[in-house]
């Protein structure tokens, strides 16, 4: 589905869809930094999905508007911060050849995880570190380097063309004040689709510019990269996948301790980085409304300081489809993250976990 234009609603209307999971389960940490505590928690997690698109269409035309409207089941946050937004985006244009959009939406995707390593899960942010450093997560995916998923701040304007039913294609631009680095970026993330339905090859660049919103401050990060994907299918038999993404991260301090009128703040060894990342992932249909499935994912980090990152991550499922729209999964996860700064002693994090979803889309 990913580069589809999606949903497609060729009449003037409101479509209303959505979709509401809730999981619980168990997982581990296990930590050798003596500064860090091992931790054991019961999972209770829930999101809810609520989707409004008022839609005005007129032949091939069509003018297009979405709010994504998200609750989470973890009521220990308080209000409102348990009420959010996915979608909030307008596009127009003509109905499988051309639209233009604008506003908060997950950009075409690349690097697929399969069954497991669901987005917004403790088994998706894999064998985290409790006080310190992070093990890495895939570039464009996580952390300072995300543009693929919805962020808090910047605005994506899309261009998206469908020249024949296999190839799709999005020229995406980003602006806008990034809350999660704390600075204004700009850039731009080219990304294609090849789909002919037993194969699928996809593909997409990825260059930014981040700068201080503050005259004060001297920071800057450029990022570059990319991800490329090819996956198989045989439905409804199985299906199965490999991806690989290259990222750079250039960063510059707010300030320059050797000279306070220089243009540009001191290098950050410590945050200017490469990223190497590769998984796969395979899944099985046993009989109707039964499928198995199970994948792996690699990413190794490594900084200008001489550290060293790694973050392996795999999972095996079992999916029922209880009822037309209701769906059951088990899934197990286990993730170890080996974490080397230069200078000091090195550490792992190692994770265990499982949680059983249920799953009802409308």
């Amino acid at each position: 589905m990913h580069g589809m234009p999606w949903p497609y609603y060729p009449k003037t209307g409101i479509g209303v869809s959505g979709s509401v999971w809730v999981d619980t389960g168990y997982e581990a940490i296990k930590r050798t930094n003596t500064a860090e505590a091992n931790t054991k928690q019961l999972v209770s997690q829930g999101r809810a999905v609520l989707r409004v698109t008022p839609t005005l269409s007129s032949g091939s035309w069509y003018a297009q508007a979405q709010g994504e409207f998200v609750g989470n089941e973890d009521q220990s946050v308080a209000q409102p911060n348990v009420v959010d937004i996915d979608d909030l985006w307008i596009r127009a244009g003509q109905w499988k050849s051309w639209d233009l959009q604008l506003g908060r939406f997950e950009a075409f995707e690349v690097y697929h995880f399969g069954m497991g390593l669901d987005l917004n899960t403790l088994e998706r942010l894999g064998a985290q570190g409790s006080q310190t450093r992070n093990p890495p997560d895939v570039f464009e995916l996580g952390g300072n380097s995300n543009i693929v998923y919805r962020q808090s701040g910047p605005t994506n304007l899309a261009a998206h063309f469908y020249p024949t039913d296999t190839l799709r294609v999005e020229l995406l631009g980003q602006f806008g004040f990034d809350t999660a680095s704390g600075i204004d970026t700009i850039g731009a993330r080219p990304a294609l689709v090849f789909d002919v339905g037993w194969l699928k090859l996809k593909a997409a660049g990825d260059v930014r510019k981040q700068f201080p919103s503050l005259s004060s401050s001297k920071e800057s990060r450029t990022l570059q990269g990319g991800a490329a994907a090819l996956q198989f299918v045989v439905d409804p038999y199985f299906e199965l996948g490999g991806n690989f993404a290259y990222g750079s991260i250039k960063h510059y301090s707010p300030t320059n301790s050797t000279d306070p009128n220089a243009a540009q703040g001191d290098f950050d060894t410590a945050g200017s980085l490469t990223d190497l990342d590769a998984g796969g992932f395979a899944n099985l249909r046993i009989v109707d409304g039964l499928v198995l499935g199970t994948g792996a994912n690699y990413n190794q980090e490594k900084d200008e300081q001489a550290g060293i990152f790694t973050h392996l991550q795999a999972f095996g499922a079992v999916q029922v489809r209880a009822l037309p729209q209701l769906y059951i999964k088990l899934v197990g996860a286990y993730a170890k993250g080996h974490l080397a700064p230069g200078g000091v002693a090195a550490w792992d994090n190692t994770m265990t976990s499982a949680r059983l979803r249920l799953l009802y889309v409308f």
